[in-house]
């Protein structure tokens, strides 16, 4: 399965994350709702779909229904980053696997280091990362605009320092060719 990618984040802020669970799958490559389910998950001790909708409202205001959910669990399992398994004969369980746990804690650290996160005691910091991964997603997203708006003001040199030497070559009295 191909990862998807839905956030307005560059690829060179990809690139630099740093973070990468085993199976290839970069934080930044995940949706931002791919990314509050793991968090969420990594959290609880084998949720339901049931139990992981009610903490997404509880922990986001947010009511995700079925149609988001479940496809999203899918894909994380997919990924290797959650475990799934029978709860009983009408409901699932849902357990972050390796892979998943490392690229959470790798995620913190990384986090940590660029000076988005403190660590919380008492939890290894579980409480305060969905805050975090919200400002971060802010911190990037706003890096990310002002790398574009520098690539923009490149390209319009670029254009103007071409247009001037077109000008020069076009001009007689600067030993033009014409």
């Amino acid at each position: 399965m191909e990862s998807h990618t839905t956030d307005d984040v560059s690829n060179n802020n990809r690139r630099h994350s740093g973070v990468e669970a085993d199976g290839g799958v970069r934080w930044f490559d995940l949706n931002s709702s791919k990314r509050d389910l793991l968090v969420e998950i990594y959290q609880m001790d084998q949720p339901s779909g049931q139990d992981i909708r009610g903490r997404m409202k509880a922990e986001h205001n947010e009511d995700v229904d079925h149609g988001r959910l479940y496809p999203n669990l899918n894909d994380l399992v997919d990924l290797g980053l959650l475990d799934k398994g029978e709860q009983n004969l009408r409901s699932n369980y849902y357990q972050i696997t390796n892979d998943g746990q490392r690229l959470v804690e790798d995620t913190i650290r990384y986090f940590e280091s660029i000076g988005v996160t403190s660590r919380v005691a008492g939890d290894g910091g579980r409480e305060q990362t969905a805050v975090d991964v919200a400002e971060l997603d802010l911190r990037v997203d706003a890096h990310s605009k002002g790398l574009e708006a520098v690539r923009e003001s490149i390209d319009e040199l670029k254009d103007d320092l071409e247009a001037e030497r077109q000008e020069r070559r076009l001009d007689p009295a600067d030993g033009g060719q014409e």
